[in-house]
């Protein structure tokens, strides 16, 4: 009798990793693999009369990622479904776990442990849950191959212990004020010599050995620390001619990718560089339906649901601690999103949205929670008119609110009721434990007379708590505490009483109720001096301000001509009296002429065809008025 023949209408496959691929695939000798499952599908879907299901318990560490293709579809109408066996929570995973941790270093608190068998390299780690930070500080000056050599290279005097891994990168994409000078000195990257701050790791890859610090709180023997080695878990792809059809996968946990570069694991948050590959990705399929799954502590995006696919369903899934996007949609039509829960999302890359729907039709996002991100939590990018419908989403605030360099299309949506009923547990759920805050990036001062402006990106890892205040640390030793909301109004700090002629640089640390995160890498040196030729700035280049529903949507654009020190607030003062309304924030201090400020004042709706003057202010005064019309 044929293997088709020996199952039943509804056909069962059982899939454990204490089981073997040479067994039948029954309850009680299960096969060890879902790829050797899926080989055993397609003997049995080519008529199908029912579902075919194929039962999943236990954790699958994979090296190469499950790939489904046409032949793997449902037929007659039905279903191909992956899913937890009866009472299991099954683990799909791109990590090793790395036990066997000892102290190495008692003065620096540095531990290590082997890396496991198998892992070769990988550029991100994480401690229960939590990601990690690679290893960061700053060099004093360049050091170059030769004269000609823009790319920074190992001080050879450093005795660098394993010099091919360090990574020198300059201050990346959005970078202003004193880290956009062309002698501003490169971070270095991925050094044995910098390990002893909480929360920093290294791979000594020659020794095969890991290294880390833990943060305050961690026990660091009983930790579950994970070093990732896949960035690729699971991939569906049809054909224009055969598209993949009818799969359904649910109750699967997805967790732990790496970015296939260090690049991509820089905590820079730059929205110009391309994300890598997504860690499940669905292509040219239709009616695949994820139910209840998880996508956790990924550096990759997480679900991409891409070109020609069609009638798709995301439902009551959980997407957190996702360095990228939690899920795009590309290319496609017919999705439904719907009852999910995206925290902890987008969390290192400020550009991307927690959800992001590109040239795509008759999208619907409907009753999620969009929480914790840093920016922004849907991208709306070149849809069809009425191709997206958003409705009852409960999305909080952002973290950051940095997204003045972001385009005019790209919005988030206003708040709503977010999960139903039956999935208000998942609104409460930890997908990772307490511990301090990363500490910001960007950091970047301005020197003016007798004192600086110092800003920075918060980072969106709070440690599980939000962040109460950041403390700004001067090389003269002097110190300035700043609550979180009034940096984050604010988006700078005005660091007084500062000696002229004198070089300083600044460094900004973070603080939770649970304790404060490291100092971040020091700012380049700058030096405070009387400017004498200090002027006031320009009027803004570009203003529009177009009345909405639900308030009004601004845009401004400054002009090039600052007067010798950077746009810190833009005032705009209705024809109509109604107030001066002071606008500042991280997004005002990183505009500039090729950057619009992008915000929607909510409440505010002066009366259409009237005028508001909008001036820009720096430390050399206020400029003169830019007078615009107000559209409809």
């Amino acid at each position: 009798m044929g293997l088709a023949a020996a199952f039943p209408a509804h056909a069962a496959l059982w899939v454990s990793p204490e089981g073997d691929d040479s067994n039948p695939g029954s309850e009680e000798a299960p096969l060890r693999t879902i790829t050797r499952a899926r080989d055993l599908v397609r003997t049995l879907n080519r008529d199908m009369s029912d579902d075919i299901t194929v039962f999943i318990s236990g954790e699958h560490r994979l090296e190469s990622p499950i790939v489904l293709g046409a032949e793997d579809s449902g037929s007659n109408g039905f279903n191909v479904v992956y899913t937890a066996a009866p009472g299991e929570h099954p683990v799909i995973s791109g990590g090793y776990h790395v036990p066997g941790w000892s102290l190495a270093d008692k003065g620096r608190n540095l531990w290590s442990a082997p890396a496991p068998a198998g892992l070769s390299t990988t550029f991100v780690l994480y401690v229960n849950g939590t990601l990690a930070s690679r290893t960061r500080g700053r060099l004093l000056q360049f050091f170059t191959k030769n004269a000609t050599d823009d790319a920074a290279a190992p001080d050879p005097t450093a005795q660098w212990k394993n010099p091919a891994d360090v990574v020198f990168q300059r201050p990346g994409a959005g970078s202003i004020w004193s880290e956009k000078s062309p002698g501003a000195p490169p971070y270095v990257e991925n050094a044995y010599e910098l390990l002893g701050m909480p929360g920093e790791w290294y791979l000594d890859r020659p020794a095969h050995r890991l290294y880390y610090t833990p943060r305050v709180g961690e026990e660091i023997s009983t930790a579950d620390v994970v070093a990732p080695s896949a960035g690729v878990l699971w991939v569906g792809e049809g054909s224009r001619e055969h598209p993949l059809t009818g799969i359904i996968i649910k109750g699967i946990r997805f967790e732990y990718t790496t970015v296939p570069s260090p690049l991509d694991a820089s905590p820079d948050g730059s929205a110009a560089r391309p994300p890598p590959p997504p860690a499940v990705s669905f292509s040219q399929a239709s009616g695949i339906q994820f139910l209840e799954d998880e996508f956790l502590h990924m550096s990759t995006p997480a679900l991409c649901i891409g070109p020609g696919s069609t009638g798709c369903v995301v439902d009551g899934c959980a997407f957190a601690q996702i360095s990228w996007s939690a899920l795009r949609i590309d290319q496609a039509a017919g999705i439904r999103v719907t009852e999910n829960r995206f925290t902890y999302v987008a969390t290192e890359h400020h550009g991307a949205g927690a959800i992001t729907v590109e040239r795509s039709g008759d999208v619907t996002v409907e009753n999620n929670q969009i929480d914790h991100y840093p920016d922004l939590a849907l991208v709306d990018r070149g849809n069809a008119a009425g191709g997206l419908h958003v409705a009852s989403n409960l999305i909080l605030r952002p973290m950051v609110g940095y997204h003045g360099s972001l385009p005019p299309e790209v919005a988030t949506h206003p708040d709503g009721d977010g999960l139903p009923p039956a999935y208000a547990a998942m609104a409460d759920r930890r997908f990772s434990s307490l511990t301090i805050p990363r500490p910001p990036t960007r950091v970047a001062a301005e020197a003016e007379d007798g004192f600086a402006y110092v800003t920075w990106i918060p980072s969106c890892q709070d440690g599980g708590a939000p962040v109460l205040y950041f403390t700004v640390s001067a090389s003269t030793g002097a110190v300035k505490v700043v609550p979180a909301e009034e940096f984050l109004a604010k988006g700078y700090v005005s660091f007084e009483d500062l000696e002229n002629g004198h070089g300083i640089t600044f460094a900004v640390s973070a603080a939770n109720r649970i304790g404060s995160s490291r100092p971040s890498p020091p700012t380049t040196n700058v030096s405070p001096t009387h400017k004498r030729k200090l002027k006031a700035p320009a009027a803004p280049a570009l203003v529009s301000l177009k009345v909405e529903k639900e308030g009004t949507a601004v845009e401004i654009t400054p002009s090039a001509s600052d007067g010798g020190s950077p746009v810190i607030a833009f005032a705009l003062s209705p024809s109509v009296p109604s107030g001066r309304i002071l606008l500042e924030g991280l997004d005002v201090v990183h505009s500039d002429v090729a950057h619009a400020m992008v915000r929607f004042l909510r409440g505010w709706s002066p009366m259409p065809g009237s005028t508001v003057a909008v001036t820009s202010i720096s430390a050399g005064g206020e400029s003169q008025p830019l007078v615009v019309a107000v559209k409809r």
